[in-house]
């Protein structure tokens, strides 16, 4: 596991654009958060997490690709962590850098480059929100529930809490397999959102919620 320190939406919407590899960026410089942000209607796959040096990027436009590293100076986990936080949402918002998140080379003037594409959500996708400790109710009218990812953490300041909390990077592991062995292949199923039937989060946080997106395969 990492260590626990692991602009207006449709501004940021409207002013990004895909680079001439296809791929879009985002440049954490140190003491900044990383912010990935895809259009409306559209979610995220994380495709590379690297780091570099402050003198190497650009800090007054975070979505220009910077210089990074050849050495790969970050944590092993990093980028299976970053892309259980972000991967299949509109927008993540990730801790800003530090030690924790390298295994050498790092310094003070650090910054984290994410490297990832936007893709359009189905319109078959059906999603379901279970705030912590309540149940999650997944089911199929016609055919069989098919998970297409299940993320238990939080991913936002304002799911389920009436006061916006600054924690949007909290993530379990097990989740996503767990939903998956339960559920899939059956008409209906329930998950509950607690730590004790989908895993602990990293960093370890008790305000999370579950979401699952899933589709009906008709057999």
């Amino acid at each position: 596991m990492l260590c626990t320190r692991l602009t207006i939406i449709a501004l940021l919407a409207a002013t990004q654009c895909l680079t001439s590899d296809g791929f879009l960026y985002d440049v954490a410089c140190p003491g900044v958060n990383g912010e990935l942000q895809c259009p409306p209607g559209q979610v995220m796959e994380v495709k590379a997490v690297d780091s570099g040096l402050e003198s190497d990027a650009d800090c007054t436009d975070r979505t220009k690709s910077a210089t990074v590293l050849k050495e790969d100076s970050l944590h092993s986990a990093m980028i299976y962590w970053v892309k259980l936080v972000c991967d299949y949402l509109e927008q993540c918002r990730l801790p800003k850098p530090d030690a924790g998140m390298f295994q050498h080379n790092y310094s003070n003037a650090s910054f984290i480059q994410v490297t990832y594409d936007c893709r359009v959500k189905p319109a078959d996708v059906i999603t379901v929100v279970a705030c912590e400790n309540d149940i999650a109710e997944i089911q199929c009218e016609n055919g069989k529930v098919q998970i297409e990812t299940a993320k238990f953490g939080r991913f936002d300041k304002t799911t389920c809490t009436k006061t916006p909390l600054n924690m949007t990077f909290a993530a379990s592991f097990p989740a996503k397999q767990h939903v998956k062995d339960k559920c899939n292949g059956l008409g209906s199923c329930s998950v509950n959102a607690s730590m004790e039937e989908l895993g602990p989060t990293d960093p370890s946080y008790d305000h999370n919620y579950l979401i699952v997106d899933y589709i009906c395969v008709r057999q």
